[in-house]
């Protein structure tokens, strides 16, 4: 394994072949991170680099801290640490106004073209970005925004769908290839796709930690938008699996979302779809917490990046204590230290960070 470091240009600076700890965290519904641990000899390279990239990955690493430090020992020792490149996509604010209807596929693709690759202003355009092939898939929605910032956008819509979007680096081209993509089902319930089963049984996994909090659950939205008083807009958004379902609700301020916008107007219909779509994102910002956190034995019998990886559906089961699920990969941590490497896999959605749950409430 080589790790080559680029400066602002994407011109190659210098290769990094020792190093001393490496966490190379993916994540399926926000930007990977990484922090790489260098011999000092390293540092000028690191401090003075902007992009860090794994020969044996696609995933680019934008540096955003490095570190210098002497112990009172005389040990020297320096790390860098940053998000994978799909961070680059928040520096970029949606403006002017985005109003479309399509799949989140196409409104993604349309969003990135339009405030990332080709904007009116040149000097917001973020180089060496390209946009992919279409895979299709995915329902239409309707969407209408101003000033968020197109990466926790996009990955706020394509959630609300099991999506996810990436920056696919190709070092020979010096490209980052924009992708909305989708995660295998690799569950024993269908046939179409290999199976990836973790058991304890299977022996493939080393240890398993369980959470389940709904304490924060909402699962009922009503999505106020255009309007006053009686004649307000209101859709209601219900995404309970039954109506036996204990009913837990949520009140969206969508006037933001308006039916007539910068010249386009919006049927009834069309209304009704924006704010339905604006009530699934706010619900998922609320979703009750499942997920298993696992130790997975790489050397076992599914194969890392071949039978199993970031986004697909998979198969869980710890017999201990009778937990049996299907849950989509939504992290994987990668640990290496010399010879040593360590994979831990989250199935499932994660809790929101105490930060983001405070600006919810605030906006919500």
């Amino acid at each position: 394994m080589q790790f080559i470091i680029f400066d602002k240009h994407f011109q190659t600076m210098g290769s990094i072949k020792v190093f001393n700890t490496l966490l190379w965290y993916r994540r399926y519904y926000s930007p990977g991170i990484f922090e790489l641990h260098v011999p000092a000899e390293y540092f000028d390279l690191i401090n003075t680099g902007s992009y860090l990239y794994r020969n044996d990955r696609t995933e680019l690493g934008v540096i955003r801290e490095v570190n210098f430090m002497r112990g009172d020992k005389s040990q020297k020792t320096s790390y860098c640490k940053g998000f994978f490149a799909e961070h680059l996509l928040s520096n970029n604010v949606i403006h002017p106004t985005f109003n479309q209807t399509g799949t989140p596929e196409v409104l993604a693709r349309g969003i990135v073209d339009k405030y990332v690759i080709n904007p009116e202003d040149a000097e917001r355009k973020i180089s060496h970005i390209q946009l992919g092939r279409v895979r299709g898939g995915g329902s239409p929605i309707t969407l209408q925004n101003t000033g968020d910032t197109v990466g926790e956008r996009l990955y706020d819509m394509l959630k609300t769908q099991e999506m996810s979007q990436r920056l696919v680096f190709n070092y020979l081209e010096n490209t980052l290839t924009y992708e909305v993509w989708k995660g295998l089902d690799r569950t024993d319930a269908q046939n179409i796709n290999s199976w990836a089963i973790f058991s304890d049984a299977f022996r493939n996994i080393k240890n398993a930690q369980y959470d389940r909090d709904e304490s924060d659950c909402k699962n009922v939205a009503f999505v106020a938008g255009a309007g006053e008083g009686a004649n307000r807009k209101i859709v209601e958004v219900d995404i309970r699996s039954s109506h036996d379902e204990e009913r837990r609700e949520l009140w969206v301020d969508a006037r933001d979302l308006q039916q007539v916008s910068d010249n386009v107007t919006y049927t009834d219909e069309q209304y009704h779809d924006l704010l339905f779509q604006r009530g699934l994102e706010k619900l998922a910002d609320y979703a009750g917490i499942e997920k298993v956190d696992s130790d997975v034995d790489p050397a076992a019998n599914l194969i890392y990046g071949v039978d199993y990886d970031l986004g697909d559906l998979c198969t869980y089961r710890y017999s201990d204590v009778n937990i049996e699920c299907s849950k989509r990969i939504t992290e994987i941590q990668e640990v290496l230290e010399g010879s040593k490497r360590t994979l831990s896999v989250i199935f499932g959605n994660d809790s929101a960070t105490d930060f983001k749950k405070i600006i919810r409430k605030e906006t919500t």
